[in-house]
């Protein structure tokens, strides 16, 4: 006769493994763990926590059908686990499949309706599935029963910042981290608010209290650093520092000594990658279009690595021009840097820089034997990995490499190639009138308002009498009545003043065409901005200055052939704004010009722009290989 074993025991021997099976997770030993969990359930099959733990360790080894298979098992022994089905729906948002999501959240929450992680992952799903109100009001109905819950405010704050409600958007990340004192991203979202509303100096603290939480936030310090490169009360050289110690912060990792000697293979195609965030609507993706579409591709084979789940039209588009997509977001350095390497690419070219969504630290693995920056972040990296910075003589002219641990690759023209977003018909000069008051107009974004760009700003308008600014991208709320006190603050009336949110495309463009004058930022001036508004053919003066993002405008204005609008000093910005608002032939002359200008320079020609940017790719790679 055989003996039974009591199904207590069973557990308890099930129980075991599966603490034995934490042990491991906990050191990394994920496989040694699931063949623990494995055990336990073999062990005993109706133990609900058996299937949790295999689910589990299932999906962090990227076997979804098992870990799927795994917790469906676990709710046929208990189909009114909440817990089953949260786990479940956080493994289809894994695999993507969103709509499944919301089903197993929504479950959970019938289940235990306490559960607020499963009411904030509800709300995450419904925003990815397009539908941001239903989002909000499940994140309400979260604070409403809880109103202490961190993750639920932050993730609530987030919604609001992207529809311009601002200063609830804060309310929010200040009740967040009141409850939680460690919360490091909403420190960093405080910060970032700040610095949209102009006062990047401000936004330090914020940013400095996220590194106290964890000085190696690689979040909190591409944000800092971000901020930085607004800052008028910082030399170049102050800025720098802060860039270089970000780069003590994250040395490079010690296996990718091995990567950094290898030899590149012979083969007839160089491989090239582009590492971004912004494959989206967005100006990186608006200036990479024409490489990717002029690329020689007998020459070229073009890898991308989105580091963005979003996916547009611009995204589509950039994926079909691309022979490699893929898609890192969501995997951590170690995954992505073996995809990379996997590939065995010649050049590495990030475009984020320390701009949102940035992979930059995936350099410090050595993901390809020449690493270059390039695009999204005018400025050095502070890496040691970043071999290389493609820039231009305009932005980085001699002696910009004591500023750089990059060695700087300069192309012939200029290190944009613009093509226009948007079909707009340029504005005749004749359409404007000598006679009507002369207006002014800002369009870069509210985090570039200086003190020294606002203080010079009004010494224009008060030698121009009569006139107005029209100060556009600003936050709605508090932002926007900071800003009017700004120039109220420095007599100024505010009836002169007037100040608008972000705009589509379309009325971004019309508002351009109603200016006379735009009116640059510094210390980091416009780019696409800039381009746009000189599309329009609207005169605008770049102050040279004294670091790359400073003399983004010089590089603009040089490349079309238009160095009259290039300011030395701040006594020449006032001049020469002054007189293009009181000369109105010259004012009209330029309106008649300036997109001419464009389409005849270099600036254009996407062509000649790429053969430039090959020739680039070839020096890396023969620098490297010296």
């Amino acid at each position: 006769m055989t003996a039974t074993v009591p199904a207590d025991a069973t557990r308890e021997t099930a129980s075991a493994l599966i603490d034995a099976g934490h042990r491991l997770e906990d050191a990394g030993d994920i496989a040694g763990a699931l063949r623990k969990y494995d055990e336990a359930v073999a062990t005993s099959p109706s133990f609900l926590r058996g299937y949790l733990n295999q689910g589990n360790a299932l999906d962090r080894l990227g076997r979804t059908a098992e870990a799927i298979a795994a917790l469906q098992a676990a709710l046929r022994i208990a189909p009114d686990s909440a817990p089953c089905h949260f786990n479940l729906g956080n493994v289809h948002v894994g695999a993507g499949d969103h709509a499944a999501a919301e089903r197993e959240f929504r479950a959970a929450l019938r289940c235990d309706p306490a559960l607020t992680d499963a009411g904030i992952a509800l709300a995450n799903t419904l925003e990815t599935l397009g539908q941001p109100e239903a989002a909000e009001a499940q994140l309400r109905d979260v604070l409403a029963g809880v109103p202490g819950v961190a993750p639920a405010a932050y993730n609530l704050a987030l919604l609001l910042i992207k529809r311009d409600e601002c200063d609830e958007a804060e309310a929010l990340l200040r009740n967040c981290v009141a409850a939680d004192p460690a919360f490091l991203m909403a420190y960093v979202t405080l910060g970032d608010l700040t610095r949209n509303a102009g006062f990047s100096r401000a936004a330090e603290p914020w940013y400095r209290k996220a590194l106290a939480v964890d000085s190696k936030s690689h979040d909190a310090w591409s944000a800092l650093l971000l901020s930085l490169n607004n800052r008028d009360d910082l030399t170049a050289q102050q800025v720098f520092a802060e860039h270089l110690r970000f780069g003590e912060a994250f040395p490079v990792a010690a296996e990718a000594s091995a990567m950094a000697v290898r030899r590149i293979p012979d083969r007839t195609k160089m491989r090239i990658g582009f590492l971004s965030g912004d494959f989206i609507q967005h100006p990186v993706a608006l200036f990479l279009r024409p490489v990717l579409v002029h690329l020689d591709r007998t020459q070229f084979e073009i890898y991308c690595y989105s580091n963005n789940a979003r996916d547009d039209g611009m995204t589509r588009e950039l994926r079909s021009l691309a022979e490699h997509w893929h898609v890192v977001a969501g995997q951590d350095d170690t995954a992505a840097a073996k995809e990379i390497q996997a590939n065995e690419l010649d050049v590495l070219v990030d475009l984020s820089g320390h701009s949102a969504r940035s992979r930059i630290l995936l350099f410090n693995r050595r993901c390809a034997p020449v690493q270059a920056t390039w695009l999204g972040y005018l400025n050095t990296t502070g890496l040691d990995s970043a071999d290389f910075r493609i820039c231009d003589r305009h932005t980085d002219p001699a002696g910009a490499e004591e500023l750089h641990t990059e060695t700087l690759e300069r192309l012939p023209d200029s290190q944009w190639c613009y093509l226009p977003a948007f079909d707009f018909p340029s504005v005749p000069a004749a359409a404007r009138t000598a006679e009507r008051r002369v207006v002014f107009g800002s369009f870069n974004h509210a985090s570039k308002l200086s003190n020294r760009c606002i203080d010079l700003w009004c010494r224009v308008l008060r030698a121009v009498p009569g006139s107005t600014l029209r100060v556009h991208a600003v936050p709605r709320g508090s932002a926007t009545a900071a800003l009017l006190d700004r120039f109220a603050d420095r007599g100024i009336e505010r009836g002169r003043i007037a100040v608008f949110p972000r705009v589509d495309i379309a009325a971004y463009f019309a508002a351009i065409a109603a200016v006379d004058v735009a009116l640059d930022t510094f210390p980091y001036n416009g780019g696409t901005t800039t381009c746009d508004v000189l599309w329009a053919n609207v005169p605008l003066v770049a102050l040279a200055g004294d670091r790359p993002a400073a003399r983004s405008g010089v590089s603009l204005l040089s490349t079309i052939g238009a160095p009259e609008l290039i300011a030395a000093s701040d006594e020449d910005y006032i001049a020469l704004n002054v007189r293009l608002a009181t000369d109105a032939a010259w004012r009209h002359a330029l309106r008649a010009t300036l997109r001419q200008r464009m389409q005849a320079s270099p600036l254009m020609d996407a062509p000649r722009f790429v053969r430039g940017f090959e020739d680039c790719l070839r020096r890396m790679r023969e620098a490297r290989e010296k």
